[in-house]
């Protein structure tokens, strides 16, 4: 680090707002664009440093312009993939495809049956249950309690 200091000192300054930096989300979380003017002041840091500060900055700013012009390129490249294979889908895969989901419908039908099948039988069961929860909480006559 430049400073000197730890990752967990500088992110503590940053949320007590004694240096100033920006967030930028990442895949793995969040990427803090600490002010060089804050840090330096705050810490004291001599002219060799903020050169080193200056270039790590401008080389991560430059990666960052780098990623955007990658997800633009992967996007642009996406999006003429899916208008060549719309375009180049054949009556034989679209058969092949309606044979699939007509497979996969069929086989959707019958799991449905079976799950029905089986609510039925646990529906049943809980019914056979629940009437012998009743028999057993049900008041116990003694033989010499007829008269009541």
């Amino acid at each position: 680090m430049i400073s000197g200091k730890s990752i967990q000192t500088i992110r503590r300054a940053i949320k007590s707002k004694k240096i100033k930096a920006r967030k930028s989300k990442t895949p793995q979380g969040y990427n803090y664009m600490v002010d060089r003017q804050s840090l330096v002041s705050l810490y004291e840091i001599k002219n060799a440093d903020e050169a080193k500060f200056n270039n790590r900055q401008s080389s991560a700013e430059k990666q960052s312009a780098e990623k955007n012009e990658s997800t633009e390129l992967r996007n642009e490249v996406s999006k003429a993939q899916k208008k060549a294979s719309k375009s180049a889908a054949s009556t034989e895969e679209l058969n092949l495809f309606k044979e699939t989901m007509q497979k996969l419908i069929s086989q959707h039908e019958k799991d449905k049956e079976n799950l029905f099948r089986l609510i039925k039988s646990f529906q049943d069961r809980m019914i056979v249950l629940e009437n012998q929860v009743k028999m057993l909480e049900s008041p116990k006559k003694r033989w010499y309690q007829f008269w009541k």
